[in-house]
C-alpha cells in the first residue's frame, strides 16, 4: 500500500536527479566562436588559451577562431605583436554568432641613447685606460639596510590590499572581488612562466630541433605549462632536463596538433 512517506521519498529522489542533471548540463562545454580584430593581423597567429580548461588554439588568417568553453571560463589572447588580453566567458557570449575581440599593438619604446665625446683609437689596451668608469654602488656596499627579496607583482599587491583592513577582507570576499583577483594572479603567473620558458632556448631550437612551427611556440609553452613538473624545471634552471622534457612533450604536442 502506497503511503505518504513513499511520496515524500519519491519527491526527494526526483529533486536529487533534477539537481544532478542540472549540474551536469551546466558543466558541459560549448564552443566560443569569435573574431580577433587588430591592426596588420594578416599572417599572425594569436595564441588563444582557455586557462580554466587548459585548452589552446590559434586563429585563422581572417581572425576567426573557435575554442571549447563554458560560462565563467577565463580565455587568454597573447602574441608578441599585441598586448595580452583576457576575458571571462559570459552566457551571452556563448550564444553570440561571433564574439569580437579587439587587440592593441605593443608599443616598443627604445632606450635613450647617449652619445659620448670620447675618441677611441681602436687599441683596446690603450682605450681602456682613457675611459672613466663609474663605480657601482649599492646599499650593501655602503653598509645600509637592503632587501634582496623580489618585489611583489601588481596582482600580488592588489590581493594584499583587498585583504587589508577590518572591512576590506569580508567585503571583497563576499562580492567576489578577491576571487577575481586570485584568478588574475594565476593568469599573470602563467604568462610569466610561459615567457620565461619561451626565452630559455632560441627560436631555432623549437623550430629546427622540435619541429614546432614558429607561430605555435607560445601555444606549445602553454601546453607544457599544464605539467606541474615544468615549473619546477624552470625554477631550478635544469636546462639539460628541461631540454629532454621539451623533446618528449613536442612529440605528443605535434600529434595533438596533427603536425607532420
Amino acid at each position: 500500500m502506497k503511503t505518504i512517506s513513499d511520496d515524500i521519498w519519491m519527491a526527494k529522489i526526483l529533486q536529487l536527479l533534477f539537481l544532478i542533471i542540472s549540474i551536469s548540463s551546466f558543466g558541459q562545454s560549448q564552443i566560443l566562436k569569435g573574431k580577433i580584430v587588430a591592426d596588420s593581423l594578416q599572417g599572425y597567429a594569436i595564441n588563444i588559451v582557455n586557462f580554466t580548461k587548459k585548452l589552446g588554439t590559434t586563429n585563422e588568417d581572417n581572425g576567426f577562431f573557435e575554442i571549447p568553453a563554458s560560462s565563467g571560463d577565463s580565455i587568454v589572447f597573447s602574441s608578441v605583436q599585441y598586448q595580452i588580453r583576457s576575458i571571462v566567458v559570459s552566457p551571452s557570449q556563448l550564444k553570440e554568432e561571433r564574439v569580437r575581440i579587439v587587440l592593441s599593438s605593443v608599443v616598443q619604446q627604445l632606450e635613450q641613447v647617449k652619445i659620448s665625446d670620447i675618441k677611441l683609437s681602436g687599441n683596446l689596451n690603450k682605450d681602456v685606460g682613457g675611459v672613466e668608469l663609474q663605480p657601482f654602488v649599492d646599499n650593501q656596499i655602503l653598509g645600509l639596510p637592503f632587501n634582496d627579496k623580489p618585489q611583489p607583482t601588481l596582482p600580488e599587491r592588489r590581493i594584499y590590499t583587498a585583504r587589508s583592513g577590518i572591512l576590506d577582507l569580508p567585503i571583497n570576499y563576499l562580492s567576489g572581488k578577491l576571487k577575481k583577483l586570485k584568478v588574475i594572479k594565476e593568469l599573470d603567473d602563467l604568462q610569466r612562466l610561459v615567457y620565461n620558458a619561451e626565452t630559455t632556448f632560441n627560436t631555432a631550437f623549437f623550430v629546427d630541433d622540435l619541429a614546432i612551427p614558429e607561430d605555435l611556440i607560445t601555444d606549445f609553452m602553454y601546453y607544457c605549462a599544464d605539467d606541474d613538473y615544468f615549473k619546477d624545471l624552470l625554477s631550478n634552471s635544469q636546462r639539460l632536463t628541461l631540454l629532454e622534457f621539451f623533446q618528449k612533450k613536442s612529440i605528443s604536442y605535434r600529434k595533438l596538433k596533427e603536425i607532420d
